[in-house]
């Protein structure tokens, strides 16, 4: 279900690519921590009433151990290639900013990364309104504005190189923008809002542990709203959609939502000899979700989840068949993908997270077809034949909270399964390095004092190649975080 959240009801993710810079899309989910503050009386507005929430956070957050870059050396070095075979995900990457142990003279090329930064956290600075009027007895309607802004500066390209210039300007984005009108008969959702499809694992990726810390900082020098979190690393973000959506009302805790939403492309397959995108979008995307909620919320409750999605996406020009060489005992006959063809990607997932008497667990699990590692429709979706590839992921999390100290941990990774034709390129052209996992390893520990929150965390990522390279990052982080 959308459930209506209280502060900080903002919500958002972290799936920014390092090419969009923080799959900027990149991420967050909501989470309801204490009471709204309101801003008007209703008695004096004609019942309209508006209440504000938000947050505001600082860490410290070192990264240290392995980068590839949009060029990047992975995999067994082939001679026909000298900048090294192209590699193909995870969308958000730990890329820039090498240490001198890493740098090779070609600053797209460094394999190694020494980057402590000041950055916001899973969710950075938000501020949010939202708009209430009882219209009847038994229809009210709810609005939600929530703009969010990061803290830390971004890059410029400056004579073709990315500096991080002192003077940088924070992004800042209206990150929710929708209205909600809700009866006996269920509840009407309309504007910009968190997808459904594994909504629930986002949310058990917030509620247990990252609400409070960095996790995947998404990109070293990124200078999005957001961090990943778990995100890319167990958990697929649902990110922000333009949707229209219907929600049952809830019955004994259950809940169904049905949506439809904005379609998404898939970016370029990334083969060098195959420059073309998945970039029609004949149908919209269906999304749906199942809840089932008891308890209260950060309390002792139970939540369960399963989810989907399917979209249909079309290609935007031809792929030429490629016949086999009679003088080539190597090469073999590659069939063509017309400019008409389309493919469904699909997903579906689902888990679950509690509490009670301080101790907090939870786990989910997800998979389809034409999918990513962080977000759906990311760069490992397709094959440059035009062959969706498998995806899979799992995230755990333990949690236990003990008056103000609380402690938390996650395993989680984000798999990819080659195709035919990736494990069998018909030549040196065709050949890149496609991720095969990410894994993350996470802890945190926290202290809260009543609306402020002093945390330290940290998580190890392994990032695996088909063609052998396993890479190595960890990343620390300790700041404080404050509530209203």
């Amino acid at each position: 279900m959308i459930r209506t959240l209280k502060a900080p009801r903002a919500v958002a993710l972290c799936v920014s690519s390092a090419s969009a810079v923080a799959v900027a899309a990149v991420l967050f989910c909501g989470a309801p921590a204490r009471a709204e503050i309101a801003l008007t009386d209703p008695a004096k507005t004609g019942g309209w009433e508006v209440t504000t929430s938000g947050r505001v956070d600082s860490y410290v957050s070192w990264v240290v151990g392995d980068t590839v870059n949009r060029n990047g050396t992975v995999g067994p070095y082939d001679p026909a290639m000298p900048n090294g075979y192209y590699p193909v995900g995870p969308q958000v990457g730990l890329v820039g900013n090498p240490s001198p142990a890493g740098a090779i003279g070609n600053p797209q090329m460094d394999t190694h990364v020494n980057a402590p930064r000041v950055r916001g956290g899973f969710s950075s600075t938000i501020l949010a309104f939202n708009i209430y009027k009882q219209i009847s007895p038994n229809l009210k309607l709810t609005f939600k504005l929530g703009m969010w802004a990061g803290i830390q500066n971004g890059t410029s390209s400056i004579s073709g190189v990315n500096v991080r210039v002192q003077n940088d300007v924070a992004p800042v984005d209206w990150r929710e923008q929708y209205m909600k009108l809700e009866g006996p008969w269920g509840a009407l959702w309309a504007g910009r809002l968190l997808g459904l499809f594994n909504r629930g694992g986002m949310r058990l990726n917030w509620y247990l542990i990252h609400k409070q810390g960095v996790g995947h900082p998404c990109n070293v020098d990124s200078s999005g709203t957001t961090s990943c979190g778990n995100t890319g690393v167990g958990s697929l973000h649902p990110n922000r959609n333009a949707q229209l959506a219907y929600s049952t009302p809830e019955v004994s805790g259950f809940q169904v939502t049905v949506a439809v939403l904005d379609p998404s492309m898939i970016p370029s397959p990334g083969s060098a000899s195959t420059p073309a995108q998945w970039i029609r979008t004949p149908m919209p995307r269906f999304e749906t979700e199942a809840t089932f909620h008891r308890g209260t919320t950060n309390e002792n409750e139970v939540n369960l989840f399963a989810n989907g999605m399917t979209q249909v996406i079309g290609m935007s020009s031809e792929i030429a068949p490629i016949p086999k060489n009679p003088a080539d005992a190597v090469s073999y006959d590659l069939a063509g993908v017309s400019a008409n063809a389309t493919r469904t990607v699909l997903g579906y997932g689902g888990g679950g997270w509690g509490r009670f008497h301080g101790v907090g667990a939870g786990a989910t699990y997800w998979a389809g077809r034409g999918l990513g590692t962080a977000n759906a429709f990311g760069n490992t979706a397709i094959d440059s034949r035009g062959n969706l590839r498998d995806h899979f992921g799992y995230l755990g999390v333990a949690n236990y909270r003990i008056g103000n100290f609380e402690i938390a941990s996650s395993y989680g990774a984000s798999n990819v399964k080659q195709t035919s034709f990736d494990s069998a390129p018909p030549s040196s052209s065709d050949i890149f390095v496609l991720v095969k996992q990410v894994r993350g390893i996470a802890g945190l520990i926290a202290y809260h004092v009543g609306p402020v929150t002093f945390s330290i965390d940290g998580m190890n990522i392994r990032t695996e190649y088909y063609r052998g390279a396993v890479l190595r990052d960890n990343v620390v982080s300790g700041g404080v975080l404050g509530e209203w």
